[in-house]
């Protein structure tokens, strides 16, 4: 508030001086082509120079913050002068270009004249190493350059496909259709059981005949949702599958996986309650999509 306060009663008082030093309108006409107000708009006194009002510095400084720095009583008022642009990177494109080549030019001629000037003292001084020297240039100015093997080694190395890319490769293959879904395997849970009760009778799953004991393995990839304890019916697994389908396999006498456990398709999840003589374990098996049973048969390869 005080600050505020401070800028207002500055500005009181200069309107009250600038009222004070308007000159007359004869003489404003005199000196001025323009109107009284406008002058007096556009015209500062040389000694208001060094009381400019702070709020009017700030407007017209370019970068205001720039004048501030970690003590805000260091107030400088030289920072709200813009200095001259000190680049001197002021020249035409097309200078830049030409200077640029002839520099390139420059250079490439006194590569150029040295060597020229090594081969012309090779030539000009019989020694042990100047005389190899010699040969070495006289061979490569008279041989003619052997353009079959280059081409040979050239064809071997460079020509033909890459190999190591597979749709390069010359063994022709048949295409495959792809309907842009992602296909998992699937796999029966019993490999080798029959089907003793199909969807029809039991209406939410099936029925699979196998040996005593025999090894149960999940029939897609996913994870274990639900297990419960066995009892007299034996226990039962449910698997979480991709796209909202559920697997359900019931009447296990042997789990062999926890809630939680990620399985691949194939990957065994228990076995079948022991069987007395020579009747068969049975596993009863379901399929759940969207939440609605399923026929199994329909999505599994159960023979």
């Amino acid at each position: 508030m005080q600050t505020r306060d401070g800028v207002k009663q500055r500005r009181q008082q200069k309107i009250k001086s600038l009222l004070e030093r308007q000159p007359s309108a004869a003489q404003t006409e005199d000196i001025f082509p323009e109107p009284a107000d406008s002058y007096n708009r556009a015209f500062i006194y040389p000694d208001e120079r060094d009381e400019l009002d702070p709020e009017a510095l700030w407007k017209t400084n370019p970068n205001p913050w720039a004048s501030w720095g970690g003590d805000r009583g260091n107030f400088d008022k030289r920072s709200f002068i813009k200095g001259p642009e000190l680049s001197n990177n002021n020249e035409p494109p097309h200078n830049r270009k030409r200077n640029s080549f002839l520099k390139e030019l420059q250079w490439k001629l006194a590569i150029a004249l040295l060597m020229f000037a090594a081969v012309w003292a090779i030539f000009r001084y019989d020694t042990e190493w100047t005389l190899q020297g010699q040969a070495l240039v006289k061979q490569a100015l008279t041989d003619e350059i052997d353009f079959t093997a280059a081409a040979a080694w050239y064809r071997e190395t460079f020509a033909g496909a890459p190999s190591f890319i597979p749709i390069f490769e010359e063994e022709p293959q048949t295409a495959i259709g792809a309907d842009g879904t992602v296909k998992l395997p699937i796999v029966s849970p019993l490999p080798d059981g029959s089907l003793v009760r199909t969807f029809a009778e039991l209406l939410n799953g099936i029925e699979l005949a196998g040996t005593s004991e025999e090894q149960v393995v999940a029939a897609e990839t996913g994870r274990v949702l639900q297990l419960t304890d066995q009892d007299e019916s034996g226990s039962t697994i449910v698997i979480q599958h991709a796209n909202h389908r559920v697997t359900v396999y019931g009447k296990l006498g042997q789990t062999e996986v926890q809630v939680n456990d990620w399985v691949e398709a194939g990957d065994p999840i228990g076995k079948l309650l022991k069987s007395e003589g020579m009747e068969p374990s049975l596993l009863y098996f379901a399929v759940k999509q969207n939440d609605q049973y399923i026929d199994p048969v329909d999505v599994i390869p159960i023979d």
